[in-house]
């Protein structure tokens, strides 16, 4: 959509007002509408993922319970990142966690494991407050 503008009303798009459109005011054509495309498909993908979880109160619960009930246990990625945790503060305590390769590839591995169970406990929680959310009193459905 052009808007007719005649060139002594024309005025320079102002730095914020290109901020206040993430930038697509002054991004060039083919940017903006590769851009504008990967928007819609995301949109598309979150309407999908909206509509997948329950509208059922009690199915909503019992979603909630399956997602949250895996950091219960110890096989669960909740343990992994505490007992991380816990092995890389009694080396710290021990002074063992000395400059060799074997104690850098020990703290990596520790490491990793710790961040790869705190991201599977950041999806479950996600997942469980966007099921609430669909119960909450001003929620309104999602639309691409």
């Amino acid at each position: 959509m052009k808007h007719e503008t005649s060139m002594q009303d024309a005025t320079r798009v102002q730095d914020w007002e290109n901020r206040a459109v993430s930038g697509a005011a002054l991004a060039a054509k083919s940017i903006y509408e590769s851009n504008k495309k990967e928007a819609e498909d995301l949109r598309a993908r979150q309407e999908a993922y909206e509509r997948s979880l329950p509208d059922d109160p009690i199915a909503a619960l019992s979603e909630i319970n399956r997602v949250l009930i895996e950091t219960r246990n110890t096989g669960s990625p909740h343990y992994a990142p505490h007992a991380a945790i816990e092995i890389i503060r009694e080396l710290s305590i021990k002074g063992s966690l000395d400059g060799s390769q074997q104690m850098s590839d020990a703290v990596f591995w520790l490491t990793t494991q710790a961040l790869d169970g705190l991201t599977s406990i950041d999806s479950s929680i996600l997942k469980s407050r966007d099921i609430a959310h669909k119960f909450h009193p001003t929620h309104q459905p999602y639309e691409a």
